[in-house]
């Protein structure tokens, strides 16, 4: 599958509160969305907050698609919008594959320099969370390994 992020990788982020992209995301970038520019955005799954770093491309057809949410009026996706981008900042590789994290995102997902993270591939974007909150997630209770069992079977 062409643009698709996956796998994880255990980090710091570092004194400058950058993160660095492992070189098998890099290449998707580069190769699938020509090096455009990504977007971080914040994001929260059972009440845990963590970022999502998503190439620009897939970010704007994941807007489009308030569009044509049938069942919302146009208030509502009106709202979502707002949320949704209030919530995120444009981000730019360095030559050596890291971007710095917006210090307003950074204090919403509680990650801060020298802080332990993981990133982890997600489909269309990338997950950022903090090693602890990620921990605490887990914690919360993960899918079923009968269910994960059932997918591969």
């Amino acid at each position: 599958m062409r643009g698709k992020f996956y796998g994880n990788k255990a980090i710091t982020i570092d004194s400058g509160g950058r993160v660095k992209l492992p070189s098998r995301y890099l290449k998707i970038i580069e190769k699938d969305f020509y090096g455009e520019e990504l977007v971080i955005a914040y994001r929260k799954s059972e009440g845990i907050g963590y970022l999502v770093i998503i190439p620009e491309r897939k970010w704007l057809e994941a807007l489009e698609k308030i569009n044509e949410m049938d069942d919302k009026s146009p208030v509502e996706k009106e709202r979502l919008r707002r949320i949704l981008n209030r919530n995120s900042d444009f981000v730019t590789l360095d030559k050596q594959g890291r971007f710095v994290i917006p210090k307003r995102l950074s204090e919403m997902a509680e990650v801060e320099s020298g802080d332990d993270a993981y990133l982890i591939g997600n489909g269309n974007f990338i997950e950022l969370w903090k090693a602890s909150r990620f921990d605490e997630y887990e914690e919360k209770g993960m899918v079923d390994d009968e269910l994960i069992a059932g997918i591969f079977n």
